[in-house]
């Protein structure tokens, strides 16, 4: 259904930035991804809408046929509002926000930036709603408490999203060197540093989110960063805890581990490309519809998202258990690899079925 966003006298401060954007840039880049085909804007308020991220065209009289959705140039809303607009474009053909609300988790009323203290709660409720259902138990109760404060810092400098991940790759890249070299308060230290990597992967992504910076470039820094530290951390923990100690079943077990993660990396890239997508989210694990419906293994699952096995990594490293968990990750390489096979099979069998 085709709609327009028209950008009404605003009761606050237009112009005041919010999570790195103004408020009413905000406003059209959350219509423009909602589905918007043009922005209507007073000649006062244009001027806020020159980026080059806002390729909806902008005018200042309403174009005669789709619904218009009016909303005062001064709110933030949950930047999911705009994309769950359609089911309610047949009520009538002139809406306003206020008039329906956002059924989604963390979701939040508008807010109409008049002053600091609204801004500050507006930026909030944008960062608060950045959160993800699917988080990892790490996350939602460690990570993204330090991740969305460090974000909200980031976004009102000139750092983009990408310059970001490369600085978060570093920091893994230098806790797979300290690893390394062996000992416990290295490898310790090593571990600090690929949980603290772990921590800030969150940040370029937040970044991109709230000001609308994502790029596929971005997707795949970000998972090609990932991939790099765990890789290089657990191969550097081979090296260091054989070179500590001697046994050559931690040189072993690092070597798999990495060997397994290249191969299941190179697979799922290879999926990712034919798609045009750089995010491993996409990879089709699992079947559609397959998904278990509650039971043991759901309660367990976070456990094997990368939040809370690079937070059990870290309390292992400081325990003096890194060895016997490198053992363990190397024994879940192999099966994260044979699972990435097993739909390999999988989708060969579909594609086969489809041609008849």
């Amino acid at each position: 259904m085709s709609w327009v966003l028209v950008l009404d006298p605003p009761n606050g401060d237009a112009a005041r930035k919010v999570g790195g954007l103004s408020v009413t840039l905000r406003l059209a880049l959350d219509a423009q991804a909602g589905g918007a085909s043009a922005i209507v804007a007073g000649p006062d308020l244009a001027p806020l809408l020159v980026d080059p991220r806002l390729r909806t065209p902008v005018t200042q009289a309403a174009p005669t046929g789709p619904f218009r959705v009016h909303v005062p140039a001064s709110w933030v809303l949950h930047r999911q509002l705009f994309k769950l607009l359609a089911p309610t474009l047949a009520a009538d053909r002139d809406l306003t926000c206020d008039a329906f609300a956002v059924d989604v988790p963390f979701a939040f009323e508008p807010i109409d930036v008049t002053d600091a203290a609204s801004a500050r709660r507006a930026e909030r409720a944008l960062f608060r709603a950045l959160r993800k259902p699917q988080d990892g138990w790490t996350s939602r109760w460690l990570n993204r408490y330090v991740s969305l404060a460090i974000s909200r810092f980031l976004v009102k400098t000139p750092l983009r999203p990408n310059q970001v991940s490369v600085a978060i790759l570093a920091v893994g890249l230098l806790g797979a060197w300290l690893a390394s070299r062996g000992g416990w308060a290295s490898m310790a230290l090593g571990a600090f540093l690929f949980q603290m990597q772990s921590i800030l992967d969150g940040c370029d992504g937040e970044m991109s989110r709230i000001t609308y910076r994502g790029s596929l470039t971005g997707e795949w820094l970000d998972t090609v960063g990932d991939d790099l530290t765990n890789y290089s951390f657990f191969g550097a923990t081979g090296f260091g805890l054989y070179a500590a100690t001697g046994q050559k079943l931690y040189l072993i077990a690092g070597i798999v581990t990495v060997a397994c993660g290249v191969i299941t990396s190179g697979i799922e890239y290879r999926y990712l490309i034919q798609i045009g997508s750089g995010d491993l989210l996409k990879y089709p694990l699992s079947a559609p519809g397959s998904e278990s419906k509650g039971g043991l293994f759901d309660a367990i699952q976070p456990l094997f998202k990368r939040d809370t096995f690079v937070f059990l990594t870290l309390l292992a490293a400081l325990a003096g258990l890194l060895g016997p968990m490198l053992v363990i990750f190397a024994l879940g390489g192999v099966g994260i690899l044979l699972s990435v096979l097993g739909a390999e099979l999988r989708m060969a069998r579909e594609r086969r079925s489809a041609r008849g």
